[in-house]
């Protein structure tokens, strides 16, 4: 992707997040890209600049920074082919409406142009069709002992625009308690302390959105490797790398329609609605985000929300061409008898 596309891709999203922060209902990207061009076009080289840098492609990449990039890519075709063996297996519906999954959101602590990423948010969500929603993680997390000294401005900046969590605010740093915390969800149960001594560890596969910027993925796995590797520095990278397996949350939605047939109906095809825009539909996220967030106005920027909402709209998108029956509270938010807020039960 060249330097002009990302950073004109992420003066998008930035564009977007202000509809959002309006009150508005957001356009697509697609809408926004033929909406915005004339107006990046206009634009000085020093207004342009800032993205330019977020977008981290203002200067060189180190070759072992290519390197990694490319292990992302086999990672990414690893997982697509994986995906699609999974589904094979599947025997019927009703296994399919059964089977569990777990989406994952992270917001990170980052300097795209040093490809530094740490999380600054975690949050996870384990849910099947038939039921919804079963099991929610959500954590915080500090960076101000270890953040790295000439990142600082960068990184703010990138807080700024996409979750407002400030590397320089304490929250909370026990990185092995928060790791050892985060995988005993994933594992839906105790760690082995052998396990990571042997490099046994055997986690479920996760899936966070391929969204059009084009680097949730990688920025996913990416945080959560520094992140192992924080906890655990004498470990090798071949351990820590092959922990996490993150796939596409796009790719899932796609084969769960292939398997119950639904690409084949013709009532299912809607003209520039693409599965980008069935993820990230009614993305506003008041009374779904952590307190933090919520605090802050800004929980449409929350990790919690946005699993929630994902899991809602591939669950509300199923049931639109199927019997699926949605239960508020376990498909989609429920509203409390006050009005006051929207929650999910558990």
């Amino acid at each position: 992707m060249s330097t002009k596309k990302n950073a004109f891709a992420i003066f998008l999203a930035d564009y977007r997040n202000e509809e959002i922060n309006k009150g508005n209902k957001p356009s697509s990207f697609q809408q926004l890209s033929i909406k915005l061009a004339p107006i990046w076009s206009s634009m000085t080289d020093e207004e342009k600049n800032k993205y330019k840098v977020l977008a981290g492609k203002n200067k060189e990449k180190p070759l072992a920074q290519i390197s990694d990039q490319q292990k992302n890519s086999c990672d990414f075709l690893s997982m697509q082919k994986y995906l699609t063996k999974m589904f094979e297996f599947i025997l019927n519906d009703k296994e399919l409406l059964e089977k569990k999954f777990i989406l994952l959101h992270i917001n990170c602590h980052t300097h795209n142009g040093e490809q530094y990423y740490f999380p600054a948010e975690i949050a996870a969500l384990e849910f099947n069709l038939i039921n919804g929603v079963s099991r929610t993680y959500h954590k915080i997390i500090g960076i101000s002992k270890i953040y790295p000294r000439g990142f600082a401005g960068g990184m703010r900046e990138y807080s700024d625009l996409f979750h407002q969590i400030c590397c320089w605010h304490e929250h909370d740093d026990d990185y092995q308690d928060i790791l050892l915390e985060f995988l005993t969800f994933l594992k839906d149960g105790n760690i082995n302390q052998t396990d990571f001594q042997e490099g046994t560890l055997d986690l479920p596969y996760l899936f966070t959105a391929e969204t059009e910027i084009g680097m949730d993925i990688m920025k996913a796995k990416s945080s959560l490797e520094r992140f192992y590797s924080t906890v655990f520095p004498k470990d090798g990278a071949e351990n820590y790398k092959s922990v996490f397996k993150i796939g596409s949350i796009n790719q899932l939605l796609l084969e769960i329609k292939k398997k119950m047939k639904l690409n084949l109906d013709p009532q299912n095809i809607r003209p520039g609605m693409s599965v980008h825009d069935i993820l990230e539909s009614d993305m506003f996220g008041r009374g779904l985000g952590c307190m933090y967030h919520e605090m802050k106005d800004i929980a449409f920027k929350c990790s919690k929300a946005r699993v929630i909402q994902w899991m809602s709209n591939i669950c509300k998108h199923i049931s639109t061409y199927t019997s699926l029956q949605i239960v508020p509270g376990r498909h989609i938010a429920a509203q409390l008898k006050d009005g006051s807020r929207m929650v999910m039960q558990k």
